[in-house]
């Protein structure tokens, strides 16, 4: 209203214009607040959240600063706090003793005088300043920072504490009423949207960590794993990776009960985060399964740092729930890039791949990959005519080391060996022969060595090339035995393992009775253990079902006389 005159209609249109200005102004701030309470509850990131929450609500009341103050639930304790707007000097030296003004922020029945009224309520805020009926005075540190009042309001999300908020004046020494009001709803808001972002953060921790151990999950170190391998890829950094599993864990759950293999896996984490660095990443890879990656640590002192998590686990007593302790070791694999492995990929499997060596060879010890035999064939498949010609007691030793070119190996040559000896058994082979199969059953893939882990891993249709790497391998294992004086006799059972009685197999094409005959017992166990594991790409089949296989391929693929025999002596395998 346009003021023309003194007198009493002059009074009142400036108690008009007055009225218009406060609501104005309050038209504004809650205009302002919708804003915040959108802005502060549409973001799940804490850190953005809480300075949000601070910067808004000073903004709401003109503070000139604000702190968010986090109470530990455990030691009934304010532990943690955040801030906007204050000095350093002044955040270094903030402290929260027990059962100060925060903790009565909770609890107090407030009466406090503002600059228009008087404001009882309980548990709802406490206000300080240097008025003389104040009992909360400043401090020297807050006056110090030019601070003439601040509010002090609690932050709860059913019935929990969950802390306090701050809001720092030093244009005057009083929050108004109807800002003590605003602020009140304000901290309820901002209350609400921090334990939003807790829930958030808590699903997202779950998402990222294994619930028994605490430590990262498979999915989140195999992320990890891969911006480990980018970063060292482009900044020609190297890393090492190490693959431990616990020894005879089976036995720990069948003995003592599945409550004990948890406790030991728990223990376990605990005894692997005490020795490691905070830059190295662990976690649980699956069942009794655990893996580390070390970055810009190599082979050889990854290997000694394996080492001594190994001992440390040795000498570590493991406490049952029940009472009792048992002792408990572990195996470990290690890789490394670049010198192992060329992918993430092949880091984990050549780690793997070392672990397993390490099973073999006795467990509860440590085996670095590119000090395997594995690694020194592939490098040279001439050493292993060597070590054959030395002495047939490294038979095992080479078997292992092909083995462990991919997964479904492991289990293949024992399968293979056991099915060969039951046809012994059934068709009366004589010793010589027996023990001819058997040395032919271990030896029948070492052909493999010169094939890349990759192509045997492959899931999907091998290529052309890929094939023929594949058909490639009875005849170089063949060629390889054939070399040894006291295994030249098995040579040509391994070079013909893959020929069919209808002259369609490989490499030679023979066919019917121009097979050697332990060759056709050899390729009939082989397509048997085959049939009945895992194969990259393709399931198992059930028994029954590997029995009408071997029955339809009778005559065509197979000899119908050691199908039959096969079938005779079903129940031993």
């Amino acid at each position: 209203v346009v003021i023309k005159s003194r007198d009493e209609l002059g009074e009142l249109g400036a108690a008009f214009n007055r009225m218009a200005g406060t609501i104005d102004e309050k038209t504004s701030r809650l205009d302002a607040f919708s804003q915040v309470a959108v802005a502060i509850t549409s973001s799940l990131g804490q850190g953005q959240i809480l300075q949000d929450i601070m910067r808004r609500g000073a903004l709401l009341t003109g503070s000139k600063a604000a702190c968010i103050a986090f109470y530990d639930q455990e030691t009934t304790r304010f532990r943690e706090w955040v801030t906007y707007g204050l000095s350093d000097h002044f955040v270094q030296n903030m402290s929260f003793r027990s059962g100060g003004l925060a903790d009565e922020a909770f609890t107090t029945t407030t009466t406090t005088t503002t600059t228009t009224t008087t404001i009882a309520a309980a548990g709802i805020y406490i206000l300080s300043n240097d008025w003389p009926e104040t009992r909360h005075k400043l401090s020297k540190l807050t006056r110090d920072e030019g601070i003439q009042a601040f509010i002090c309001l609690p932050l709860t999300s059913h019935t929990n504490r969950l802390g306090v908020i701050y809001f720092y004046r030093t244009d005057r020494d009083s929050f108004m009423a109807d800002e003590i009001d605003l602020l009140q709803t304000f901290s309820s808001l901002a209350a609400g949207a921090i334990e939003n972002t807790r829930l958030y953060r808590r699903a997202e921790d779950q998402a990222r960590t294994d619930v028994l151990t605490g430590l990262y999950n498979r999915r989140e170190f195999d992320e990890r794993l891969d911006a480990e391998f980018r970063r060292a890829q482009r900044y020609g950094k190297l890393f090492a990776f190490l693959f431990l599993d616990i020894d005879y864990f089976k036995k720990v759950n069948d003995s003592h009960g599945h409550e004990a293999g948890d406790v030991v896996l728990k223990a376990l984490a605990k005894i692997l985060i005490k020795q490691f660095r905070d830059v190295d990443i662990l976690a649980r890879y699956g069942g009794e399964e655990f893996v580390v990656m070390l970055p810009e640590i190599d082979g050889v002192t990854a290997k000694g740092v394996a080492e001594r998590v190994r001992r440390a686990v040795a000498a570590t007593p493991f406490r049952l729930p029940g009472g009792g302790e048992i002792a408990v070791t572990v195996s470990i694999g290690v890789s490394c890039y670049p010198a192992c492995a060329s992918s993430p990929k092949e880091v984990v499997s050549r780690a793997d791949q070392a672990l397993y060596i390490a099973k073999q060879a006795g467990r509860n010890r440590v085996v670095l990959y590119r000090e395997t035999l594995k690694a020194r064939i592939e490098k040279d498949p001439g050493l292993i005519v060597e070590l054959l010609t030395e002495s047939l007691e490294n038979v095992l030793s080479i078997v292992t080391a092909v083995s462990c070119k991919a997964p479904f190996f492991r289990n293949h040559v024992d399968m293979v060996e056991r099915t060969a000896m039951t046809l012994a058994q059934t068709l009366a082979l004589s010793p010589e022969e027996r023990e001819t199969l058997r040395l032919a059953s271990l030896l029948h893939d070492i052909g493999m060595v010169t094939i890349p882990d990759a192509v045997l891993a492959k899931t999907d249709s091998l290529s052309p090339e890929e094939w023929e790497l594949i058909k490639r391998h009875a005849a170089t294992g063949a060629e390889l035995l054939q070399q040894v004086p006291a295994l030249r006799h098995i040579a040509p059972l391994v070079r013909h393992h893959h020929e069919r009685r209808d002259g369609q197999g490989y490499p030679d094409g023979l066919k019917g009775d121009e097979l050697p005959y332990l060759a056709r017992i050899l390729a009939v166990a082989d397509a048997y253990a085959a049939m009945i594991a895992d194969w990259p790409g393709r399931q198992a089949i059930t028994k029954t079902e590997a029995k009408a296989k071997l029955q339809a391929g009778a005559g065509t693929q197979f000899d119908p006389k050691i199908v039959q025999a096969l079938l005779e002596s079903f129940e031993a395998l």
